[in-house]
């Protein structure tokens, strides 16, 4: 692999490494562009249609994140090993490729920031559901954004972009409103953290 990167929170944990940009077969390479593909695999057994839908959900997210025409006629491999599954995986599982992604090199348009949302049957918001939590949901929502560090040095917030949503269960407009704006403050932090973690190790250059 060129690069790996784990990302835990709570009971969840996730590996993502990442291959290339390298060579690809001639009936997938794309003249202008750099092909894409994400394999996840569970924490046990054989992947299902989860593991295919996480599969399709992080490809068609990474792709708009991934600078792709930097490396035309290439392939930039994932593959997203599951280890420990308690709830709020694909949130999980984004961050992971994200910080494989940045270890490796491979340019992104900014940092990926997720937060998962359920929404039990009071109403209530809960961020980074467990899988118990999830059970008892009427809905979950997952939101994925592109965080860009904020222009100048006047403290206003980072602009984020939404490039992943998706849910299961009845959600009202209202509702979805209510945990996109939670999962966006989130996302935020989370990204916040993500760089924190990639450059806590680094010293500056002498000049």
């Amino acid at each position: 692999a060129a690069a790996a990167a784990r990302f835990q929170h709570d009971g969840t944990q996730v590996l993502a490494a990442v291959w290339g940009p390298g060579e690809v077969r001639r009936a997938r390479e794309r003249p202008d562009q750099a092909t894409l593909e994400v394999l996840v695999r569970p924490a046990s057994g054989l992947a299902g249609p989860l593991e295919r839908e996480m599969e399709l959900l992080l490809t068609a997210t990474l792709s708009h994140a991934v600078v792709l025409s930097l490396h035309p006629r290439t392939l930039v491999s994932l593959v997203v090993q599951v280890v420990d599954h308690d709830g709020s995986v694909l949130a999980a599982a984004l961050h992971a490729c994200g910080l494989a992604l940045i270890h490796a090199g491979v340019p992104l348009r900014g940092m990926l920031g997720t937060c998962a949302c359920a929404v039990a049957a009071d109403g209530a918001l809960m961020l980074d559901p467990t899988v118990a939590e999830e059970a008892s949901a009427v809905a979950v929502a997952t939101l994925g954004y592109l965080v860009c560090s904020a222009d100048g040095d006047g403290g206003a917030a980072p602009a984020c972009e939404l490039l992943l949503s998706h849910s299961t269960g009845a959600l009202s407009a209202e509702q979805h409103a209510a945990a996109a704006e939670a999962a966006r403050e989130a996302a935020v932090a989370a990204a916040a953290f993500c760089r924190q973690s990639m450059t806590a190790g680094r010293a500056p250059l002498d000049a």
